[in-house]
């Protein structure tokens, strides 16, 4: 693990590293930049080839040209999920008191894979556990239940869970709902992240270029991954200033650290 600006980043695998670069380009990129970066990150040139035959294969990038690579935003729900994390807010619509929940207690645990994705799923749209069986989120998600499930099943949600609309609970389970997220604590980690980001930022310019990039991308991509899992709770249970302002210092900061990205690559590429 490395530590930028007092945030614990996690070195990215190869097809991490390829991901989070196209995203943040918004345009295709040859392999030989892809390797370069990867060399930054200690990452050996056979395994971002490996990495990209990988992704090609599950789909989530094309080869664009003889020896260049982007996104397939046609592509799995995953990866269109990351790509979109700047606009994962357009998702949210006005909250009327209802909930959106999932019952699960039939998906079988023992496949570990399938239960990972099906979590994973969940966390991606906010659900979080209300009962054993049982996970809600507030229904203020655009296109109500019947988009949300289709955006679930194509996530990987397990095709034994129900997902519907759940109204009317009593009083007591009712404020049992509404507690189910820790704002406190979620506010608090918006604006570590934000204090994080303007120090990068203030930081980047009297790095070295290669130091610069470096930090920029794992920064970068921590922040992104929480934004990515945000669980956009309607401003009734969380006001939405602290996370507004996370993700327009976030939009601030990758412009930055696109630049330089663009600059090193630049001055890294190989004369001919």
């Amino acid at each position: 693990m490395d530590i930028a600006c007092n945030i614990q980043t996690a070195p990215p695998s190869a097809p991490d590293l390829i991901l989070d670069l196209l995203v943040a380009h918004g345009a295709a990129l040859p392999v030989a930049a892809l390797c370069r970066a990867g060399a930054l990150m200690g990452i050996e040139p056979a395994a971002i080839r490996v990495g990209l035959t990988r992704l090609t294969g599950q789909r989530k990038i094309v080869r664009s040209a003889r020896g260049s690579y982007t996104l397939n935003r046609a592509g799995p729900a995953l990866a269109r999920d990351v790509d979109d994390w700047r606009r994962k807010g357009e998702q949210m619509v006005a909250w009327h008191g209802h909930w959106l929940a999932v019952q699960d207690a039939g998906v079988p645990r023992a496949d570990k894979t399938v239960w990972r994705r099906h979590s994973l799923a969940l966390e991606l749209r906010g659900l979080t556990a209300f009962q054993p069986g049982l996970q809600l989120r507030p229904d203020n998600l655009r296109g109500g239940v019947a988009v949300v499930r289709a955006q679930l099943l194509e996530l990987g949600l397990a095709p034994q869970a129900l997902v519907f609309r759940l109204d009317a609970l009593d009083a007591a389970r009712e404020a049992e709902a509404r507690g189910l997220w820790d704002v406190a604590t979620l506010q608090a980690e918006y604006r570590k992240l934000r204090r994080a980001l303007e120090h990068s930022r203030q930081r980047l310019p009297k790095l070295a270029l290669e130091r610069a990039v470096r930090e920029s991308l794992l920064l970068g991509r921590a922040v992104i991954a929480s934004l990515i899992r945000d669980p956009l709770l309607p401003p009734e249970l969380m006001p939405p200033r602290e996370r507004l302002a996370l993700l327009q210092t976030t939009q601030d900061y990758q412009s930055l650290a696109l630049t330089l990205w663009r600059r090193w690559i630049d001055l890294s590429a190989p004369r001919v």
